[in-house]
This record gives structure tokens, C-alpha cells and sequence, in this order.
């Protein structure tokens, strides 16, 4: 695994281990997805940026000749 898919998989996995403490302890309203649809009330334009980057980082990309 090169180092930003492992980067990126490290920052998932914790935001998800986080997201998951923390309804467990306080709640659905303090969670990650309650952060998300209440800054697309204030900010809609974070959250896109926010689905912009999701969709570059889990989307499909064809194999370039040079990987294997």
C-alpha cells in the first residue's frame, strides 16, 4: 500500500472509531454526520468541497500503464 492510500485510510478509520465514541457517549446530535447537515444549512459550500473530495478520494480511477 503506498503511503496515501495508507494515510488515507488511518484518517478514516479514525474519524470513524471518533464518530462512533462519540454518539456513544453524548449522542447522535454531537456526531460527524449531524456536523455535516448542520453546516449544510450555514455553508452549503463546505459540505460540497467536503463531497468533492470524498468523491476524488473513493471514486473509481482507471489504472495508469505504470501501476501494477
Amino acid at each position: 500500500m503506498r503511503r496515501t492510500a495508507l494515510i488515507t485510510t488511518i484518517v478514516v478509520i479514525t474519524l470513524g472509531i471518533y464518530d462512533l465514541a462519540t454518539v456513544a457517549f453524548t449522542g447522535v446530535g454531537s456526531s460527524v454526520s449531524q456536523f455535516l447537515v448542520d453546516s449544510g444549512f450555514k455553508a452549503p459550500v463546505m459540505v460540497f468541497a467536503f463531497g468533492f473530495v470524498c468523491g476524488h478520494l473513493f471514486g473509481y480511477m482507471s489504472p495508469s500503464k505504470g501501476d501494477k
